[in-house]
């Protein structure tokens, strides 16, 4: 029997985002005046032109704080993907289930030393966060951060090894 889920995890705005929506905003418009009142008059349609380039610049840029993170649980294999303003999609890792070290929540995790990759790939609310730590053909030790829903939790314990399973179970039973 397949194994398949997939979870979409909307990142929340943190002020950084809305200080840089707010800078993104105050350039383009400050450009845009710029470009209608400095450029000679007899240029007006391309004074005009170079008003909408920028502002449809300044949205683009804008639209690229909106970030989306997708967990695709495949059998045995989990993909981390982040989707940037629903355009534009970058692959973060990839792991075999069966070849974690470690899983559970953030609160439960161990510390790890300095030669570990860490990838976020959370909403950043510090509510309902997972790890998972395993070793990565490219990146050497992996800790992944993430903020899966229940259903893909329990798709992920079952793919776990053994002895990680039975000991994830013990801990939610004595958190519980």
């Amino acid at each position: 029997m397949d194994n398949f889920r997939e979870c979409l995890v909307r990142k929340r705005n943190t002020s950084s985002d809305t200080l840089k929506r707010a800078g993104i905003g105050v350039l383009c418009a400050l450009l845009a005046a710029a470009a209608v009142l400095f450029i000679p008059l007899f240029l007006f349609p391309f004074n005009l032109a170079a008003a909408i380039a920028i502002f449809y610049g300044g949205y683009y840029f804008m639209s690229n704080t909106n970030v989306e993170y997708e967990y695709i649980l495949t059998n045995d294999e989990i993909d981390f993907d982040k989707i940037i303003a629903k355009r534009k999609r970058k692959r973060l890792v990839t792991a075999k289930i069966s070849t974690f070290e470690n899983f559970g929540t953030l609160k439960e995790a161990p510390s790890v030393s300095d030669d570990y990759t860490t990838v976020k790939a959370d909403d950043c609310s510090g509510e309902n966060e997972y790890f998972c730590d395993f070793k990565h053909a490219s990146f050497g030790n992996v800790r992944v951060i993430f903020t899966p829903d229940e259903e893909m939790v329990k798709a992920i314990e079952m793919s776990l090894p053994g002895p990680l399973k039975t000991e994830y179970k013990r801990r939610r039973l004595l958190n519980k």
